[in-house]
Parts: C-alpha cells; sequence; structure tokens
C-alpha cells in the first residue's frame, strides 16, 4: 500500500494526537475526520481525511512518527503554527455573541474588554453582559472543547481571561455602604468551576450588597462556619458539577439547617438536576443571574 493510500486505525490516530482512542471515535462518529469503514466495520481513516481533520481543528501531530509516514508527508499533516481565527458556534445568535466567543478562543483579552463595556454602555448591567457573553461562550468553548475543536489550553486560557474580566468589572462597582446586607457563597467540594460563583458575587455587588465569593471546592462545614462569622442575610451555592450527589445532598441540607431565621438559602447552577433539586432544602432556586438580581433586589429592602 501507498503512503498516500495508507489507512490508520483510530489507536494509531490517538497516538499521534496524544488523545484518547475514545476521543478519535467520537469526532468519527461525529464526522469531524472523514472515515471508512472495512468489511468488518472497523473504523479507518484516510491521509486526507486527517488531514481535513488537522486543518479544520487547527491540530497538529504530537508524535507523528506513530504512524510510519516519510518526512515529506508529515509535513503535510502537520497544521501550521501560531494562532489562526477561531469560529465556535454557540446557543447565542448575536453577532456580538459570535464576536466574543471567537474572540475570547484565539486569546485577544482586549476585544473581550471592549465587547462587554460597549454592553454595559448599551444600558445592561453588568451582571446581564457577562451572562449574555462570558457565560455563552463559555458554555459553547467547553463543547467544542469536549468535540476537539479546541485545545486544552485554549479553555483554560478562556477561563483565566474571564476571571480577569470579572475582576475588572467588578472593580468599577463602588463599594457598599455601611449598612449594606451580607451574602456569601461559593461552589461545593468537588466543583472545581470558579466562575459561576465570581458573576453571582458582582450581581450582588452591582446591586449594592456586601458580598463575598469563598470560592471553588470549598467544604460544606467551612462555608457553615463562614455563615456564622458573617452573619449574612443570604447564602448562595452555585453547583456547576456534582462528584457525589448523596454527599451533596447531606451537606447542602445540613447548611441549610443551621442557618438562622431569616437567612436565605440561594442555590443554582446546572450542576443540580431537577431529579436532584427536591432533595434539596432551600430558599429559592436560580436558572440565571436575572433571576438572581430580582430576587436580591426584592431581599435588600426587606
Amino acid at each position: 500500500m501507498s503512503s498516500s493510500s495508507k489507512q490508520f486505525s483510530p489507536k494509531q490516530i490517538a497516538e499521534s494526537l496524544q488523545v484518547s482512542e475514545s476521543s478519535v471515535k467520537r469526532w468519527c462518529d461525529r464526522g469531524m475526520i472523514p472515515t471508512v469503514r472495512t468489511l468488518g466495520g472497523h473504523r479507518r481513516i484516510t491521509l486526507d481525511g486527517l488531514r481535513h481533520f488537522l486543518r479544520e481543528t487547527k491540530r497538529s501531530l504530537v508524535a507523528p512518527e506513530t504512524l510510519g509516514l516519510d518526512s515529506s508527508l508529515l509535513q503535510l499533516v502537520s497544521a501550521p503554527t501560531g494562532p489562526r481565527p477561531v469560529q465556535i458556534a454557540g446557543r447565542g445568535h448575536e453577532p456580538v455573541q459570535a464576536e466574543f466567543r471567537s474572540s475570547l478562543a484565539e486569546g485577544n483579552e482586549e476585544r473581550c474588554l471592549e465587547i462587554l463595556n460597549q454592553r454595559v454602555a448599551q444600558g445592561f448591567t453588568r451582571a446581564e453582559a457577562c451572562e449574555d457573553l462570558i457565560s455563552e461562550a463559555m458554555h459553547a468553548l467547553g463543547d467544542a472543547w469536549d468535540c476537539g475543536q479546541l485545545d486544552v489550553y485554549q479553555e483554560r486560557r478562556s477561563c483565566t481571561i474571564c476571571t480577569r474580566l470579572i475582576h475588572g468589572l467588578r472593580s468599577q462597582v463602588g463599594a457598599p455602604g455601611d449598612d449594606a446586607p451580607i451574602a456569601i457563597g461559593a461552589a461545593p467540594a468537588g466543583d472545581p468551576y470558579q466562575l459561576p460563583s465570581s458573576l453571582v458575587e458582582l450581581a450582588f455587588r452591582e446591586l449594592g450588597w456586601h458580598a463575598v465569593n469563598l470560592g471553588n471546592d470549598l467544604p460544606l462545614e467551612s462555608l457553615m462556619q463562614a455563615a456564622v462569622d458573617y452573619q449574612p442575610k443570604v447564602v448562595w451555592l452555585s453547583v456547576s458539577a456534582v462528584s457525589d450527589q448523596e454527599q451533596l445532598v447531606r451537606d447542602q441540607n445540613r447548611l441549610a439547617d443551621s442557618l438562622t431565621p431569616g437567612v436565605s438559602m440561594i442555590v443554582g447552577g446546572r450542576g443540580l438536576a431537577e431529579q436532584l433539586r427536591p432533595r434539596l432544602r432551600y430558599t429559592a432556586h436560580l436558572d440565571s443571574l436575572r433571576h438572581l438580581v430580582e430576587l436580591a433586589s426584592v431581599l435588600y429592602s426587606k
């Protein structure tokens, strides 16, 4: 068989890309890697199919020698170096959302900041701008990473950029008054996501609350102690990922039961599946920052 007509198994492609074989099979089944089938039904990837995948995803081979190609053909399957324009599909259909997604995926922090500030200048609250742009984009980039369209460094870089953007917006909000109500919250133990709880803090602060984000992966016992120390009016729990549902239910209910009368327990996040929520004790479940703003405005005046 000539090199140009050679076919590779998903395992060989996985070794050359330094990814899991299951990822390669998933990309094949989704049509991202053009694939042929043997008489026995096994997936096989041609050199042209590999070139197409590398070109479309801006990837390069980490270990090209595993494919046994000569140097001239290796040059053909190596993706160009340097940043390339990235188009990321998402749920937001506004042109500004698409531009923000692409700018974030490309690491263009300056343009992302410009777009955010333009949104605020148009009359959106900072929390609304973040939900429309940052939250929407990070969901889309997460999907793109899972599908192999982005490398892990691009997803991590996007998180870092968004953290700085949120911090910058937070610094624009004036200090709360001495008599401002207090809200504290975090993401529970086992939840690695930092951005959602930071956005909740921003929403509260923009409404004049003294809000304190205690971070992610926080043991519920520590959040219980923080509630004793801060004496807040609201405690929030942002749940994006659940490693142990039973543990979460036990800890969250212990937290809710430990709060003094008059303290509102607010929960939210994509990790709280419908079948899980009825087992939790809370004052309100919120599925968007806009709902949070509405509730926080009411609670502030009480």
